[in-house]
């Protein structure tokens, strides 16, 4: 073996330690995601129960309806499947989306807290999906960052309606 063939082995090596580690993190905690929002933990936790007010905020991914008493129905557009979901309040502290059915792993538990110096609501979305972390993570910082922005300036941030040469809306 000569010196290239000895770099070339340990390299490899690096790279895959590095992977290993990237992978590890980004799939352990990337499905956790935390935001403040200016306003009162009250109006926060209202929207998250509003079926219309989560449809804003999922607008280009779900459809949100009422399902009946603490019930919601997501529609997902495209081919994707819908997903009827209970709805829990505790102690106005977590808010839980979880599966109709037990046996699935399937849910979303939002934790409100009081954001220091009364700048708001603290809201941390933690994700239990079959998707991987990274995906759902980026899935909850989304819906995160919009349900801020609809709360605080009344409306949701999109480029829909801003002329440009693309063909697409993204």
């Amino acid at each position: 073996m000569n010196v290239v063939d000895t770099a070339l082995a340990q390299a490899k090596q690096v790279i895959g330690k590095v992977t290993e580690k990237v992978t590890d993190a980004a799939t352990a905690e990337s499905h956790i995601q935390a935001i403040t929002i200016g306003k009162p933990r009250r109006e926060v936790i209202d929207l998250f129960r509003d079926p219309v007010g989560l449809s804003q905020v999922f607008g280009d991914i779900a459809d949100v309806h009422e399902a009946g008493v603490d019930r919601l129905r997501w529609a997902f557009f495209g081919d994707g499947p819908a997903w009827d979901c209970v709805v829990s309040l505790e102690d106005e502290s977590r808010l839980r989306y979880v599966d109709v059915d037990p046996e699935k792993d399937i849910g979303v538990t939002l934790l409100f807290r009081d954001a220091p110096q009364d700048r708001g609501t603290e809201v941390i979305g933690k994700a239990s999906a079959p998707a991987p972390g990274a995906l759902t993570g980026l899935v909850i910082y989304k819906a995160l960052y919009r349900a801020r922005a609809l709360l605080q300036t009344g409306e949701v941030p999109t480029i829909k309606h801003n002329p440009s040469a693309r063909d697409s809306q993204r």
